[in-house]
């Protein structure tokens, strides 16, 4: 037999703790006991799978115009993967793919390894036509000697035959990218605009946070991320070349590949040819992930300034603002806000990472299609990080008309989907779309299992089943914060939304407090010490999964 008592007196609701279900309440409680062992499925638009392709540290993912997915792998290749099937095929190794070396190892702190790896990858936007079947990735390579290793990356051009299915030839079309212990930056893009088709490259400052590790450079005058906004430096930048490698003529210094500057950690790129609007997804610093819109030639400030300037969560970003002076070489240069940021609060100066309020946003696509009318004309983008404040999954942007801003007439925006499923589909590196719009594919670098394991990297495809648009598992971003966690006999709730119910599971899905109405804390005194689930549910039916600890 369950029991239930009034919490403490600095909250109206009640909460009870269950041993018995009494069966009275079973059918009140059915919708609060349903969210621990997972019988709202039904309510889900979208149905879960996994293709069976085994893949090692994926990073692009692509629906090609041939019907297949393109996908870049560890040790500089290019496969090739069935969406029906799931079979894979191999069809280039880079030779001179380079890993990086012990001996570019930091001498300092952690003695951080170079960056290294295979990065972004597009096709040509004719790629069906056997004169232009173009394939471009990058990976990184040595352009130095064995005893003196230098690791850089550089951009491959492929030409595919479509007759035989195999690689025939490759070319180097850019070299000597820069790389360096952190912010690597590395999506690669074709986007026409104004119907001249161009990639976009996107480069990291290079730099170990200071922030974070202090002792990384000595002086911190050599910390790479202090020329970000320097367009005599290549890393902080995002760069824009002709398809043959050489140098756009209007780009906004002759001679010059930078299109944009002052990105601290660009891992996203995304085109919405609706609007001829390029924007990228970059990493904060603990706060201020970003979307921007990214305009010839501006400054996007880091790291004098992240987030939105005006916002005074960083010190001195306001009077650096204030006080801009425009780069002379670049015609009409000036500082330019995200059109959305994540978290934008006064940089934590905790330590331990899951509680920084930052998602890790890694790439996006844009969403033009009408196969999910809710998602039509959206950013749908990919993170990394399941934290204290945040969770992995797809995040909606809606945009504006324009294409310029996000709409805030929508609410929330943006909304996370497939959150409850982190645990089995671990950190997305990456997000593809069908032709149709109706399937989503997702590939992700390892990622934990919830129980202490690591998942394997692979694709996990999402079918649309039709349906009114609401999910079960989607919630505003930091709608709701849980705190403090590890909790003591307390557990504090602050939501932007009024909230419907409140359920806390062990880890094997058993529910441990369920509680109805707009709570604000819940006594924890009952709870023995461990790791729960707690699900959170607002009354626009959106739903919260977070871990809690009980101390």
């Amino acid at each position: 037999m369950g029991f239930c008592r009034s919490s403490h007196s600095r909250t109206s609701k009640n909460y009870c703790i269950f041993k018995n279900i009494n069966p009275f309440l079973m059918k009140q409680l059915f919708v609060l006991a349903a969210v621990c062992f997972g019988f709202l499925a039904p309510a889900q638009i979208f149905t879960r799978s996994e293709l069976a392709t085994s893949l090692t540290t994926p990073w692009e993912i692509i629906y090609g115009p041939d019907g297949f997915l393109w996908i870049t792998e560890a040790g500089g290749k290019v496969v090739r993967v069935d969406p029906a099937s799931g079979s894979k095929t191999t069809v280039y190794t880079a030779p001179d793919y380079f890993g990086g070396s012990t001996l570019e190892q930091s001498p300092l702190c952690f003695q951080p390894p170079i960056g290294a790896g295979t990065l972004g990858m597009a096709l040509h936007p004719d790629f069906t036509n056997p004169a232009t079947a173009f394939i471009y990735f990058v990976y990184s390579y040595n352009s130095g000697s064995s005893s003196a290793p230098v690791t850089k990356f550089k951009i491959e051009r492929l030409t595919w035959n479509g007759t035989t299915q195999t690689v025939i030839s490759n070319t180097t079309l850019v070299s000597s990218m820069p790389t360096g212990y952190d912010h690597l930056g590395g999506r690669l893009m074709i986007a026409k605009v104004n119907n001249t088709p161009y990639l976009f490259f996107s480069v990291g400052d290079n730099g170990v946070s200071e922030a974070n590790n202090p002792d990384c450079y000595s002086p911190q005058s050599t910390n790479p991320n202090i020329h970000a906004q320097d367009p005599n430096y290549k890393n902080g930048k995002i760069h824009r070349f002709n398809l043959d490698g050489s140098i756009p003529a209007d780009n906004p210094i002759a001679g010059n590949s930078f299109y944009t500057r002052g990105h601290r950690n660009p891992q996203g790129l995304m085109y919405n040819p609706v609007n001829d609007v390029i924007y990228d997804v970059e990493h904060g610093d603990r706060t201020d992930d970003e979307v921007n819109v990214l305009l010839r030639g501006m400054n996007y400030g880091w790291k004098d300034i992240r987030g939105y300037r005006g916002d005074g969560n960083f010190p001195g970003e306001v009077a650096y603002a204030a006080n801009y002076v425009p780069n002379p070489q670049i015609a009409g240069d000036a500082l330019q806000d995200p059109i959305y940021s994540w978290c934008t609060v006064p940089q934590p100066s905790v330590v331990y990472a899951p509680d920084w309020c930052t998602i890790a946003p890694s790439d996006g696509i844009y969403y033009g299609s009408s196969g999910i009318s809710d998602w039509t004309h959206s950013l749908l983008v990919v993170n990394l990080k399941d934290g204290t404040y945040e969770d992995i999954g797809v995040y909606q942007l809606k945009l504006t008309a324009n294409g310029l801003g996000i709409d805030t007439s929508v609410h929330p925006n943006p909304k996370l989907y497939f959150n409850a499923d982190q645990a089995h589909n671990g950190r997305l590196r990456d997000i593809a779309i069908s032709p149709d719009g109706k399937t989503i594919y997702l590939i992700n670098n390892g990622g934990s299992d919830g129980n202490g394991g690591t998942l394997s990297d692979k694709i996990t495809v999402y079918a649309y089943q039709g349906g009114s648009g609401i999910v079960t598992n989607t919630a505003s971003v930091l709608s709701v914060a849980l705190y403090p966690n590890p909790a003591g006999d307390w557990l504090k709730i602050k939501s932007t939304e009024l909230l419907e119910s409140v359920v806390i599971c062990d880890l094997i899905g058993k529910q441990v407090i369920a509680m109805q109405g707009n709570a604000t804390e819940i006594d924890l005194p009952g709870l023995a010490a461990g790791t729960y689930i707690c699900h959170v549910r607002t009354v626009s039916g959106y739903s919260l999964r977070k871990k809690i600890v009980k101390e």
